[in-house]
């Protein structure tokens, strides 16, 4: 069964999405919230069609501050102001990147009168309590290191703080946010005058927007089309509890080299799914660390038979496998779980793949094998 028959190829088609993220596979979970009311939609990091709905990835993550909100600014001058779009400023759950520098280079384009800023994502584990951003570990919050508020007053914007059940004021408001309900909540204050609003947050403030705009629930499909190969670049702890979870069908590659390809490859016809890491030096700088996990995974793919599915984590390391694959763009489908999209690779070497991405920090232990059906308990799946 395709991941069309999955999801339905049919959409409602009423509201076209501009999209901006710093990343590849944030640009994914988040624009997947608006699949049923704005499809198709292209995810890109290159040319976009400039008359659909598109998700741009400007790779700027591990950029400078300056340098993020210049490819922001870049590509809004590149896409012709829609007053009837849905435009929205994707943030990191943990405002990884630069969030503040983002936000402003959309507010410079002066098209906006009200920011609306809720980064949470209380699924996974991401609030928003008196303005600072937390996340869950085990039974208690941590505060993250970014202080948004202060970052954006440092860029000479006032920011009014705001809780659910309040009126939506005109400028930038950030929003506390616990639940679910309080997303609703505050996208409905938004939503009651029909002002041009950016809308700035993560998958958690998307997914309330589409249920305001008649998005039906997600519908969580976990059958994954095998064989499935799954590649993953990301250094969060999040992923290597994921993947040692697993057992034998992951391992740990020293290389990309002709012999692993043939090694993968045997296992994929034996077992349907192998889960591909590499095997970095502990304290490799992050910049080394990147650069040897895309020439490395971009020997193993140029080795290989396309595979039915990709399962990938961690949006540099499947913004290097597009490049590498010469991937036009990636068209979504919709999503298994929250925070898990599916896409479909468009153009190149694997045209036409399912792909299944999340962020190196999404998830809980069990993901993996829940995705995959895995009975470790019988060594084969479900």
């Amino acid at each position: 069964m395709s991941v069309r028959e999955i999801f339905g190829a049919e959409r409602t088609r009423s509201t076209r999405l501009c999209l901006v993220a710093d990343d590849l596979t944030g640009a994914l979970d988040t624009a997947a919230q608006f699949v049923s009311v704005s499809s198709p939609i292209s995810v890109c990091w290159g040319d976009a069609a400039l008359d659909r709905s598109v998700a741009f990835d400007t790779g700027a993550r591990e950029k400078s501050g300056a340098e993020a909100a210049a490819l922001v600014a870049e590509r809004l001058a590149q896409t012709p102001h829609d007053p009837s779009a849905l435009h929205y400023a994707k943030l990191d759950t943990l405002l990884r990147g630069h969030p503040a520098e983002e936000i402003a280079a959309w507010l410079r384009s002066g098209a906006f009168v009200r920011c609306i800023v809720a980064p949470a994502f209380p699924h996974h584990g991401r609030i928003t309590r008196q303005g600072r951003q937390y996340r869950r570990h085990g039974d208690s919050w941590t505060a993250v290191a970014a202080d948004l508020t202060k970052d954006l007053e440092r860029l000479g914007f006032r920011v009014a703080a705001r809780c659910p059940g309040a009126p939506a004021p005109d400028g930038i408001s950030l929003w506390d946010a616990e639940t679910d309900a309080d997303l609703d909540a505050i996208v409905a204050a938004a939503r009651a005058a029909a002002t041009p609003t950016l809308w700035c947050g993560s998958s958690g403030l998307a997914a309330a927007l589409a249920r305001s705009l008649g998005a039906p629930p997600s519908r969580a499909a976990t059958n994954l089309v095998r064989p499935v190969l799954g590649l993953f670049g990301s250094d969060q702890p999040v992923t290597a509890d994921q993947l040692a979870a697993c057992g034998g069908v992951a391992l740990a590659a020293p290389d990309g080299g002709a012999a692993i390809a043939k090694d993968i490859a045997e296992r994929l016809s034996r077992d349907g799914v192998a889960l591909v890491s590499l095997a970095i030096p502990d304290g490799a700088p992050r910049p080394q660390a990147a650069a040897t996990i895309a020439r490395e995974f971009g020997r193993l793919v140029r080795e290989m038979a396309p595979p039915s599915t990709l399962l990938v984590a961690g949006g540099e390391t499947l913004r290097a496998l597009c490049a590498i694959l010469e991937t036009d763009h990636l068209e979504l489908v919709g999503q298994t779980e929250p925070g898990v999209p599916r896409s479909i690779m468009r153009g190149g070497r694997f045209d036409g793949v399912d792909v299944v991405s999340k962020s190196g920090a999404f998830g809980d232990r069990d993901l993996l094998r829940r995705l995959l059906a895995l009975d470790l308990r019988r060594g084969v799946f479900a």
